[in-house]
């Protein structure tokens, strides 16, 4: 990025600040909107548009709410459903263009007139929900990790591997396996989050920032390799869910090991063509990546400090993920189910800032853990998805029938089993990207049970894959919280709109490896 028109460049000169594009005074600032910031030889170069744009978005993005409140509703959308759709599309541009923070807020108070409901609620089930929780501790988590190393540990671990030392995309898909291998064994915020931590790191240690390219292709690469290794499960909370639905048709019987099989190979061949697209296709500099990788680093050892958080990052996973996998036990399991996931973890972070090593010192600082670790703007971002997300498919809005009525006209005349197959791909691939996708998930398994034995689609097969569809949600943050969270980083980000190129990408490479195992291995396991 060059200096220019519409360029401000941002020069420290004995601790102050001197501003100049061409004859800009100081007086101008106050007229510019810091869009992206970028480093170069001279200081820091930010993009900057006039704030008139600026006011035109945010009246945009007002007028987008309102309008169901002021213009004729078709017959088939009911009023409530019209005024949420409003929200939803409303904060879409929003985020995209004015900001995350104050559209997020906006949301969540238009939402309450849009259901009738106080805006205090809205707000307790954005900010007091269970997934808003679990988001809170991960990162509080995630920061402490940070605090101490352990992520620059990770990243100088996998960088002195011979497989990643191989070249900067066998590091790369060595990165986005480490994600996927996370998220299978714990959930997908963990993963997304530990993750992240070590893409720091190894950006750290190659001097790549922000301006570089790779690491925001790498930092969605991730949030897909962890959707796709949680989505792996049958076990999983949404695949258990339409896996019990798709038993209450008269259908074949799903096993749980080829359900395994195959959504773990469309997960890697989506990693796989995801790396293959960005090597071959998309083409960042990995430059500096390549000189690191040439040069070699040695793994130092973990300090004590680092092995201290090591023993309690066990403690946290293993009382947040046991007592769910062991739902009918008793005694300690027992009692943590009954304490729930988030108390549990509250509880370890509870237990980690009280406990003192013998010089007196805390084990770790949960405070600066919070205050620096955790992404607020993101966390923001999945207070106003959850409720919106809710909202979409609540019985007031009145959507799911009207999807329900459009997508049966639709599958009724489709006449072939493939053509069936991939239309019901896309139709969940591109709704989970808007609404939730237990409701997503719902409705088209729904609706694939009632239509697929007629027309000669493979059911099992497709219901299997729509366990893992239904987790490809990265394209808009009404998704859910996971691309609420990635829209959200803004470490990697400077606006919402970098992301959706990376994001295409990865949705298109995931609807690839989906087709392609839909007439080689699905036949073979369904």
């Amino acid at each position: 990025m060059g200096v220019g028109e519409g360029y401000l460049q941002v020069f420290r000169t004995n601790g102050v600040d001197d501003y100049c594009r061409g004859d800009c005074r100081l007086r101008d600032i106050g007229n510019v909107d810091v869009l992206m910031p970028a480093f170069g030889k001279g200081g820091v170069v930010v993009e900057v548009r006039s704030r008139g744009v600026h006011v035109v978005n945010v009246v945009v993005t007002l007028l987008l709410m309102a309008a169901p409140y002021v213009i004729p509703l078709p017959d088939a959308l009911s009023d409530v459903g019209a005024k949420i759709l409003g929200v939803l599309i409303g904060c879409t541009y929003g985020w995209i263009t004015v900001g995350i923070v104050g559209t997020s807020f906006l949301g969540l108070v238009m939402l309450g007139f849009a259901q009738d409901l106080p805006v205090s609620a809205v707000f307790q089930e954005g900010f007091g929900g269970e997934t808003f929780l679990l988001v809170f501790f991960f990162a509080a988590f995630a920061g402490i990790l940070e605090q101490v190393g352990l992520g620059e540990w990770i990243a100088s671990w996998v960088l002195n591997k011979r497989f990643s030392r191989k070249g900067p995309w066998m590091l790369s898909f060595a990165l986005l396996l480490m994600s996927y291998l996370v998220s299978f064994v714990t959930s997908i915020m963990p993963g997304i989050l530990i993750s992240w931590g070590v893409l720091s790191g190894v950006c750290a240690l190659c001097g790549l920032t922000k301006e570089n390219a790779w690491p925001r292709w790498m930092a969605v690469g991730i949030v897909l390799a962890c959707c796709m290794g949680h989505s792996a499960w049958p076990i999983e909370v949404l695949s258990f869910t339409l896996l019990g639905l798709y038993q209450s048709f008269d259908l074949p019987s799903i096993g749980y090991v080829p359900f395994t099989i195959l959504n773990v190979s469309i997960g890697l061949m989506a990693i796989v063509g995801y790396v293959l697209a960005c090597r071959v296709v998309l083409r960042p500099e990995v430059g500096k990546l390549d000189a690191v990788l040439a040069e070699g680093r040695e793994c130092p050892s973990l300090t004590k400090e680092q092995r201290q958080i090591v023993v309690v990052a066990v403690l946290f996973f293993a009382v947040l993920f046991v007592p769910g996998a062991f739902p009918d036990a008793g005694g300690v399991v027992g009692f943590l189910g009954d304490i729930g996931t988030s108390g549990c973890a509250a509880a370890v972070l509870a237990l980690a800032a009280i406990v003192r090593r013998s010089n007196g010192s805390s084990l770790v600082d949960v405070a600066s853990a919070i205050r620096d670790g955790v992404p607020w703007e993101s966390l923001i971002l999945v207070a106003c998805a959850i409720p919106l997300s809710s909202a979409l498919t609540s019985d007031e809005a009145g959507l799911q029938p009207l999807f329900s009525g459009m997508f049966s006209a639709l599958f009724s005349d489709l006449g072939g089993g493939l053509a069936f197959s991939v239309c019901f791909v896309v139709l969940v691939v591109a709704l989970t990207n808007v609404m939730g996708n237990m409701t997503v998930g719902i409705i088209s398994v729904s609706l694939l049970c009632s239509f697929a034995p007629a027309i000669g689609a493979n059911a099992p097969m497709l219901t299997v894959i729509a366990c893992i569809a239904c987790n490809a949600a990265l394209l808009l943050p009404s998704g859910g919280p996971t691309a609420a969270l990635l829209h959200g980083n803004k470490e990697w980000f400077s606006v919402s709109r970098e992301v959706y190129a990376p994001a295409g990408v990865a949705v298109g490479s995931f609807f690839a490896s989906a087709c392609v195992s839909m007439v080689s291995i699905g036949p073979l396991l369904f």
